[in-house]
């Protein structure tokens, strides 16, 4: 971290920048586990299956942020019988994780929880083995608002498509795109890697068009 006034990161290598020339902006992509947060005058992107984002900002900093996660499950039976108040679970210590590194990341920035406001995006219902995840990530993210007392301001959850979400951490400004059917293999098999890559830390552990919202 460079400092409250710059912008700050976690996860380094969950995320790319680059420079937008047509729009002339710098743009963060951040990726499937990734957390960004920004007191900067630019675009912090994703691109959504099954996985969630979180945009929370507060307004009268001009502080913000994304993450994006997937909850983990041992197994089938996991899944279909997992419930986001179980607190004790692999999947919600996960979930709550994420969320948590999104807001302390704001804090530390200057943003005051009770000023702090709160976008959702994604939970698609994807085909393969992680079909119900999308449902499952919903019920815990609209949960997790609930019981920390976040009121969410708008969202784009659920339905068979992936989008991609542009979110302006400054205003809190946020534009949603269904993904189109050439770009959805990409996002599939992003998810699905980072998918295979919560299994196995989950298993060690136990072994030790564009829409504004």
């Amino acid at each position: 971290m460079k400092g409250l006034n710059s912008r700050m990161q976690t996860h380094s290598t969950r995320f790319n920048r680059f420079y937008h020339h047509r729009q002339k902006i710098h743009i963060v992509k951040v990726m499937p586990g990734g957390v960004y947060t920004s007191t900067q005058a630019e675009m912090i992107c994703t691109g959504l299956g099954s996985c969630i984002a979180a945009c929370m900002w507060d307004p009268e900093v001009g502080i913000g942020g994304m993450n994006h996660f997937l909850l983990p499950f041992d197994s089938k039976y996991e899944q279909d019988h997992w419930h986001p108040t179980e607190i004790v679970s692999t999947a919600s210590r996960y979930g709550n994780n994420a969320m948590e590194m999104l807001i302390n990341q704001l804090l530390a920035g200057g943003a005051q929880r009770s000023r702090i406001q709160l976008k959702l995006f994604g939970g698609a219902q994807m085909l393969g083995k992680h079909a119900m995840v999308g449902e499952k990530n919903i019920e815990f993210a609209l949960n997790y608002a609930k019981e920390e007392h976040f009121e969410i301001v708008s969202q784009d959850l659920g339905g068979l498509e992936p989008r991609k979400v542009m979110f302006d951490p400054l205003n809190g400004r946020a534009w949603v795109k269904r993904i189109r059917f050439a770009e959805v293999e990409r996002v599939k098999q992003s998810e699905a890697e980072y998918a295979h890559q919560l299994d196995e830390e989950t298993h060690r552990s136990h072994d030790d068009d564009v829409e504004l919202f």
